[in-house]
């Protein structure tokens, strides 16, 4: 018995690689009855049977496989509903459209008239294609996937609504309910896309206290007390481009004081009606909460020691985008950007200079998995106002950090994967500003982090090697 469910839960895991069949075919059989209805290309005419044969069989293994994936729970029961549905419509209606295309054009009776219209039952199938598709991606990719990656102007014309964020702001941070008022909402912001009541990845939901304390497929993820048990805080801490970080890749991340308030709420005993002021705070913690009181956002306070930046050039982030690179206001109140190159791994040395023409603007830049060079930060250090910096998963050296060793603002940078050693390590140490450190998998030493740790002895200096449970999360991609 348990062998015949591990092979169900086997057989469902290919889902995502059947469901591209049906795509490929019945869409390849429709462009062949498009250009068949020309006399020119009428012989591409015989091809569209076998399309639509394949495309069929497909689309049953693709609906036999989606059930069994469906049993695992953790959909959105409405939208999985309409997904499921839509799928064995394109099932059974491509085996109906394949024996009208499969029969002849002559004839008398029901049949024959139908088979007049069978170009236009191929039509519903693509219609029908495209439906299903779109709920699968909700499913796995959350509502407004789409719609959020649409370019700003797209979205003005469309009359599309920016989806803005909505800030913590207390009247009186120490009278206010720590879980309800401040950890919840940053949950609900951050995790419950794919941790909330209607889809939970890996069994896990954030979005009250009951589920929380569940857990997950894999157990409990809080421990009151202890921040090293609490799986809800470690993986929040791991340095960005680690595959187990949360929120992962491509999802909007989550800031260093909202990790701080978590990581203090579970310090402090994680206890769900508590009031702030009944909890013990440090001078940092104490200052978090006095900005939420204040509606003072991290941001603006971390710019506010910054020049006045200049205009955007518009026509430099047209360069940008067109190449699929974000270029991301930060804060209504000034012209600082964040630019992530996240969606053009291709981003070379010769790309800094498009950069370069805002570089009074750059205050976040990330360039993890792309293909610069040690040459680009020669360009990277003549952006005067950065301060986060992802230099991840990149071909950088030693030689690259001797570029930037004299930044007057850099307060983070992340060397993850990279072959920096103890002697790039060296050359930080001569930025003051530097509060975050990022040597996870590098060649750097304990006798070099030890070393800056004396100089920079406020930064914080991640070395990586955490050890975590599986959780099923780990094998999602997202895009």
């Amino acid at each position: 018995m348990i062998f015949i469910e591990e092979l169900l839960s086997f057989t469902s895991r290919w889902h995502p690689v059947f469901v591209h069949l049906p795509i490929g075919m019945l869409f390849l059989a429709f462009i062949f009855a498009v250009f068949a209805r020309s006399e020119r290309y009428r012989y591409l005419s015989s091809a569209i049977p076998f399309s639509l044969l394949f495309g069929a069989g497909a689309a049953i293994l693709t609906c036999i496989t989606g059930y069994l994936l469906s049993l695992d729970g953790g959909y959105d029961t409405s939208v999985l509903s309409f997904h499921q549905w839509l799928g064995i419509a394109v099932a059974v209606l491509s085996f109906w459209t394949y024996a009208l295309y499969r029969s002849a054009d002559t004839g008398t009776g029901l049949w024959a008239k139908l088979v007049k219209y069978r170009f236009f039952f191929l039509i519903t199938v693509v219609a029908l294609l495209g439906a299903t598709g779109h709920f699968g991606g909700t499913l796995t990719h959350g509502k407004g996937y789409m719609k959020d990656a649409l370019p700003s102007a797209i979205k003005k014309i469309a009359g599309i609504q920016a989806g803005e964020e909505k800030l913590i702001l207390l009247e009186n941070v120490q009278e206010a309910h720590v879980y309800d008022a401040i950890i919840q909402p940053i949950l609900q912001q951050r995790c419950q896309s794919c941790h909330g009541d209607k889809k939970q990845e890996g069994g896990l939901a954030l979005h009250n206290r009951e589920s929380i304390l569940k857990g997950g497929e894999e157990g409990s993820v809080l421990t009151a007390g202890k921040l090293d048990k609490s799986e809800l805080y470690a993986r929040l801490i791991l340095p960005e481009g680690h595959e187990g970080r949360m929120p992962p890749k491509g999802r909007t991340p989550i800031s260093a004081e909202q990790i701080q308030l978590i990581g203090w709420w579970i310090e402090q005993g994680a206890d769900f009606e508590k009031k702030a002021k009944d909890l013990k705070q440090n001078d940092k913690i104490a200052a978090i909460l006095k900005n939420l009181e204040e509606g003072d956002s991290s941001a603006k306070s971390a710019y506010a020691a910054l020049p006045d930046a200049p205009p955007l050039p518009e026509d430099a982030i047209q360069q940008l985008q067109l190449k699929g690179i974000k270029v991301i206001p930060l804060s209504a109140d000034n012209n600082y950007v964040m630019v992530n190159a996240i969606n053009y791994p291709e981003f070379s040395d010769a790309d800094m200079q498009d950069l370069l023409k805002m570089k009074d603007n750059i205050v976040q830049l990330k360039l993890g998995h792309t293909a610069i060079s040690d040459k680009a930060l020669s360009e990277i250090a003549k952006l005067p106002v950065l301060m986060k910096l992802h230099l991840e998963h990149t071909a950088i050296t030693n030689e690259g950090l001797k570029h930037i060793k004299n930044h007057k603002k850099l307060s983070y940078i992340n060397l993850y994967k990279t072959k920096v050693s103890d002697e790039g390590l060296s050359y930080l140490q001569h930025i003051p500003t530097l509060e975050q450190i990022y040597v996870y998998q590098t060649g750097v030493t304990p006798a070099g982090i030890d070393k800056v740790r004396h100089s920079l002895s406020k930064s914080h200096l991640d070395t990586g090697n955490y050890q975590l449970p599986f959780l099923a999360t780990d094998t999602t991609r997202y895009q």
